[in-house]
């Protein structure tokens, strides 16, 4: 452990370790800490190893991608720019972007900036699209009015996603004239000094102190989120989050006495806007809001390739936690890594000992994502004839995948993956995809037509909506 300030007493210095240890996925995960009390930084440290291969550890200074915590920048420029009435989160997209289209008419004629802030949409992840995909910002505008919505589900329901985000990153962008990074770093990263932060995966990797990604013991590649930068790009250290904390303890003015927004504006951020299921935690505008131990509890947690993060305080109680980590976050350690870090301090902060009974508010499990299956791939069929599948197929939303034979089997390629295809049974077969640091068995359905040729395959990319059907050209 590397301690680069420690105000609380070797006995909370205790309290971090121990919590750590208590639920890290493997020993010495890499962890960066930042702890604010009365609205001040009162413990910084580092733990673990950032670099398993060469034993190099975490210090405060290193840094790490922070994944959708990035969306709070996001949500906070834009309520800078609300504030002087450059733009209004409650006007329709379509005043400022007029050929903004949804699948679902209402939506494209109502929707807000507070509607995708809030996560209130109705249109489920498709992250496969961007992830997958080679599009640019404007690319993923373009193809939004191709992708499926969950039917009633728009200001009905909690959907969260990703490329709305960047939708809003970019609406700020077409407004201005001027790139979200360059807004982001002018508004907040300059005012507030956090030199350390950055965008890019150049960056990220150029840095001689930055966090490789795990998971568990695997190294994962770090990826650059440059397409949906407004939605997960920074990257920052602990010490850097814990100014950007400390911003909002300080109701919206900087160290140097600046007001970057105003208490108003600043508390609308984290009022709860939409319910994500469990009737005690809410989305605000880029920001997840709920109650610890009676006192409001302002959060995010952020999930890169590798990398994963906790960043929250409490508003009303001075206090803020920061957790960057190198571990990436399964769906097994969501509400566990590193949330249950966090648990423990506020327990201590909060009660000058450890309860053991404060417990921080949930998230649900997404259910939404990639389609996966446990069956086991089937031999080739004798009457299994690979000319029936092979040509190019298109989807307006999702874009083109071809279908060949390569290497001495049948072989899908969507841009510049190239994934095997194993027969199933008469027209079925499995996909071996590898995404968001996790391998995939995805079912591939291809379709004949009345004269009983291939006219598509169907992928469920999106497990909420029906599959994505490519038609063959």
């Amino acid at each position: 452990m590397e301690v680069h300030t420690s105000l609380l007493g070797s006995a909370f210095e205790q309290v971090v370790r121990d919590a750590i240890a208590s639920v890290q996925p493997v020993a010495d995960s890499g962890v960066g800490v930042a702890v604010l009390k009365d609205g001040k930084l009162c413990f910084a440290a580092g733990f673990g190893l950032r670099d398993r291969e060469a034993g190099r550890t975490v210090d405060p200074y290193t840094r790490f991608a922070i994944g959708s915590a990035t969306k709070a920048f996001t949500s906070m420029v834009l309520s800078m720019y609300a504030q002087t009435r450059a733009l209004s989160l409650s006007r329709p997209i379509t005043t400022y972007l007029p050929d903004f289209t949804m699948q679902e008419a209402r939506a494209s004629g109502s929707m807000t900036l507070e509607d995708i802030l809030s996560q209130r949409t109705g249109l489920p992840r498709h992250d496969a699209l961007w992830y997958l995909g080679p599009y640019t910002r404007a690319q993923l505008y373009y193809r939004l009015r191709y992708l499926m919505q969950l039917p009633g589900a728009y200001r009905n329901a909690f959907l969260y996603n990703n490329i709305m985000y960047t939708m809003a990153g970019h609406l700020l962008e077409c407004r201005t004239g001027t790139k979200w990074e360059d807004i982001v770093q002018t508004r907040i990263l300059d005012p507030l000094a956090m030199t350390a932060t950055t965008f890019t995966l150049a960056d990220l990797v150029g840095d001689p102190n930055h966090a490789k990604g795990y998971k568990k013991l695997d190294g994962v590649p770090l990826k650059d989120f440059d397409n949906i930068g407004p939605a997960g790009e920074i990257n920052s250290t602990a010490l850097d989050m814990a100014t950007w904390i400390q911003l909002f303890l300080a109701k919206g003015v900087a160290p140097d006495g600046t007001v970057l927004i105003d208490p108003t504006n600043l508390e609308r951020m984290y009022t709860g806007l939409t319910d994500v299921g469990n009737g005690t935690t809410f989305y605000g505008l880029g920001w997840y809001v709920g109650r610890l131990q009676g006192h409001r509890l302002v959060f995010h947690d952020g999930t890169a390739d590798g990398n994963t993060a906790y960043v929250s305080f409490m508003p009303d109680d001075g206090l803020g936690v920061v957790l960057l980590t190198n571990q990436h976050c399964t769906d097994d350690l969501i509400g566990i890594w590193p949330g249950k870090v966090a648990e423990r301090l506020y327990d201590y902060l909060l009660n000058g000992h450890l309860t053991g009974t404060l417990r921080i508010p949930s998230l649900p499990v997404p259910r939404d994502g990639i389609e996966t299956v446990s069956l086991p791939a089937a031999t080739t069929p004798a009457d299994f004839s690979p000319n029936d599948y092979t040509g190019l197929y298109s989807d307006p939303g999702y874009g083109d995948m071809a279908v060949g034979l390569w290497g001495g089997g049948l072989r899908i390629i969507d841009y510049d993956r190239e994934m095997a295809l194993q027969p199933l049974s008469g027209d079925q077969f499995l996909m071996s995809l590898h995404a968001f640091a996790t391998d995939f068995r995805v079912p591939v359905v291809f379709h004949r037509g009345s004269d009983g040729d291939v006219d598509s395959l169907a992928i469920r990319l999106e497990r909420r909506v029906d599959a994505i059907v490519f038609r063959r050209r």
